[in-house]
């Protein structure tokens, strides 16, 4: 076996493994780069391998830095399978679709400006369109949690549940040389554990080899998710008192829904009234679509919800905007709201006009709800920069900032290194990934203070095993 590490290895984003087994290539996810402005270059350079030669995608789920490289996959030649859960090929889907969108508008956006300027405008082009998204959808398979499903004839795989997003899952490859039997352990992204709508991470007891990854690996959730509900209704009660309106950067799929989930507890258990809440995204309907297809997903808790006949993501007050048009009305409002859009990390989408138009008012509030990569502009504005850039421009930070990480759908340190305590026997080699470097250093040190052989790959790094 050779794995080649192409993304998230010192860093978080851009999840891309290559293996080979034999003469059978596949790949861990094919995610896009994000934050920074290098994340342009990175993201149009050409993968480090042949795609034409890799036979399928196992892909975790549908967040952007695990799906976002696809469409620029099957563009540079690759012919093979990509193997999700149903629910995983439901949501890429629409993340593809929605992310080409946004990519065009950028791109647009920003010929625009350049024209303005009177500057070269020539070389602006989006990452990928909306064509070449669609020539995914035809290469994906759906396959259920725990079937396993046959590659070569000497290698399988099969997905096991992560509880980080609806469908999301951890990859195990098993493959036979001669009379011995191998596994690899892909865990994807890991959820927190007891949060609402998925269920806990499945534990797992053995594996050869394990990619395993460390988003939070040197440091644990400020507060829990209770606990942010709690602030955020603080928080809600007062800007909408001072007239103001709260902004919620937060991607489409997955935490919109935890969000909602929550305000739909706080509105209609009157701890909050009712106040327009604007999902901002031309994605969010189909979204909540797929989440009511798939209730077998859901955890007990929410199951029961929906047992007793409460929508868990529908309340008064909520409305989802849809155009350019009806998005733009909103920073014409007057009167105090709640407006959640993407990107979450506001490296792109239409939280980046919400916060060009709010970000200076002192009433105004902006709730981060999820991790914030190094670069993005979302991790400026926690950090404290002020002015920052939006569109070129500009723009001090007079709004009130608040980091809500509770909400984040990523298991914290003691709950990787919980996870981790279930193996029976620590893997022969273990590879610490999707981390910044500080984050996965930390958890790969306190894995091999309990006796386990970890190491932090970097980008190109390879590793074989007979």
């Amino acid at each position: 076996m050779l794995i080649k590490f192409c993304g998230a290895a010192g860093e978080v984003t851009g999840s891309c493994h290559f293996v080979q087994v034999d003469d059978t290539a596949v790949l861990l996810d094919c995610g896009i780069f994000q934050g920074g402005e290098e994340r342009h270059i990175r993201n149009r350079e050409p993968f480090p391998f042949e795609p034409q030669n890799v036979k399928a995608v196992l892909l975790s789920h549908a967040h952007l830095d695990h799906c976002g490289r696809l469409p620029l996959l099957v563009k540079a030649g690759f012919k093979g399978k990509i193997f999700a859960t149903e629910a995983t090929c439901d949501l890429a889907k629409i993340v593809l679709l929605d992310a080409a969108k946004l990519q065009e508008e950028d791109a647009a956006w920003k010929i625009k400006r350049l024209k303005k300027k009177g500057e070269d405008w020539s070389w602006v082009s989006p990452l990928f369109t909306a064509a070449d998204a669609e020539q995914v959808f035809d290469h994906f398979e759906p396959v259920p949690y725990g079937e396993w499903v046959t590659l070569a004839p000497h290698l399988e795989f099969r997905f096991r549940d992560a509880g980080h997003l609806l469908g999301s899952a951890m990859v195990e490859l098993k493959w036979r040389s001669g009379e011995t039997e191998r596994t690899l352990l892909f865990t994807g992204d890991l959820g927190q554990q007891g949060m609402p709508i998925l269920r806990d991470p499945e534990p797992v007891e053995e594996a050869d080899l394990l990619l395993m990854e460390s988003t939070y690996g040197d440091r644990e959730h400020t507060m829990g998710f209770n606990e942010c509900v709690e602030q955020l209704r603080e928080i809600v009660k007062e800007t909408v008192s001072q007239g103001g309106r709260v902004l919620i950067p937060s991607f489409a799929v997955g935490r919109t829904q935890e969000v909602l989930y929550a305000l739909n507890d706080l509105i209609e258990s009157k701890q909050l009234p009712v106040v327009p809440v604007f999902v901002d995204s031309p994605m969010a309907r189909e979204v909540l679509r797929v989440y009511q297809r798939h209730r077998e997903l859901y955890d007990e808790e929410a199951r029961q919800k929906v047992r007793s006949g409460d929508e868990p993501f529908t309340f008064p007050g909520l409305r989802i905007v849809a155009t350019v048009e009806e998005s733009k009305v909103l920073n014409e409002l007057n009167e105090p709201c709640i407006i959640i859009a993407g990107s979450g990390m506001c490296t792109g989408g239409r939280i980046k006009h919400h916060l060009r138009h709010g970000i200076g008012n002192p009433n105004n509030a902006i709730v981060f709800v999820g991790f914030q990569a190094k670069g993005s502009l979302g991790r400026q504005i926690v950090e404290g920069v002020s002015p920052v850039r939006i569109f070129g421009e500009m723009h001090e930070v007079k709004a009130k900032v608040y980091m809500l990480d509770g909400f984040s759908a990523h298991a914290g340190r003691a709950q990787l290194l919980d996870w981790a305590s279930k193996f029976v026997k620590p893997p022969t080699q273990t590879f610490v990934v999707h981390g910044e470097q500080e984050a996965s250093q930390s958890l790969a040190q306190a894995l091999q203070e309990r006796g386990w052989n970890a190491t932090v790959p970097q980008i190109g790094q390879q590793a074989s095993f007979v």
